[in-house]
């Protein structure tokens, strides 16, 4: 218990301290309304793109991708801000298991998004009086989830990045605006060309989308194909935690080759 004591104290603290939410009303500015305004938009968009119809998949799907502000920025802070701060190198010398570290601060950033997700799915329901039954969302959790947590692994390996670049802010704004294109959140993706189309595959929440969309549309049908969607997608997020910190070990290989934390 005092291990899982330890590793919960840990998350809260740096998921705090890490990505800056100290003051309320930052996180409120941040986390609440300028993803309410971007599902609004995009919601808008579809609306009038497509005459209204399969408005609520769009407007779920949407919601959806309104995690990527804790998937891509969120998950940028990890390694990121340690370098900003001096302590990489304490957290390289550390002992201390750098998967249970790293975990431990992608862990609230998961819930973040998930908390963002369904904040937008509430705002989606009210403002185009959408409703769901309970079935319905007990899935999206899971279907959520997975998809949030697969998209934090790709900003993990994003955000590695930091220990050779310090442009860290060109490759989160850069990956963040792949994620909404390549998504298919608001427009179908057969109508993206055949490259993107088979790119799109390799990218999170791809699958969590059309999954979500599914589960909109066919209602209690379709879950064997739900579930298969998210186990792909599921895979996909342990390659790329597991990328993440490979990439983390084989700087620290060079840290202790070279006597610097200092890459680029």
């Amino acid at each position: 218990m005092k291990s899982v004591a330890r590793f919960y104290r840990h998350a809260h603290l740096s998921f705090k301290a890490l990505f800056g939410w100290l003051n309320p009303g930052v996180y409120l500015m941040v986390m609440v309304i300028n993803p309410l305004s971007q599902l609004l938009f995009f919601a808008m968009l579809a609306k009038y793109a497509f005459q209204g119809s399969n408005l609520a998949g769009y407007v779920v799907s949407n919601a959806l991708l309104l995690c990527v502000m804790n998937a891509v920025f969120g998950m940028m802070t990890v390694i990121n801000t340690d370098r900003q701060m001096g302590t990489l190198q304490l957290v390289v010398a550390s002992p201390a298991s750098k998967i249970a570290v790293f975990f431990a601060r992608a862990i609230f950033h998961i819930v973040s998004g998930l908390f963002t997700a369904a904040l937008g799915l509430a705002f989606g329901m009210l403002i185009f009086g959408l409703t769901f039954s309970g079935e319905q969302l007990a899935w999206l959790g899971l279907v959520w989830t997975v998809s949030i947590s697969a998209a934090c692994g790709l900003g993990f390996v994003i955000s590695s990045f930091a220990l050779w670049s310090p442009s860290m802010h060109i490759w989160s704004n850069l990956l963040a605006s792949v994620l909404l294109l390549f998504s298919g959140a608001s427009f179908p993706r057969s109508h993206m060309p055949d490259w993107m189309y088979r790119l799109s595959e390799f990218f999170p929440l791809t699958r969590g989308v059309e999954a979500t969309k599914l589960l909109i549309r066919t209602g209690d049908n379709g879950f064997t194909t739900l579930l298969t969607q998210m186990a792909v997608e599921g895979l996909l997020g342990c390659g790329f935690f597991l990328l993440g910190i490979l990439l983390f070990y084989y700087a620290e290989y060079l840290a202790r080759v070279k006597g610097t934390m200092e890459m680029e």
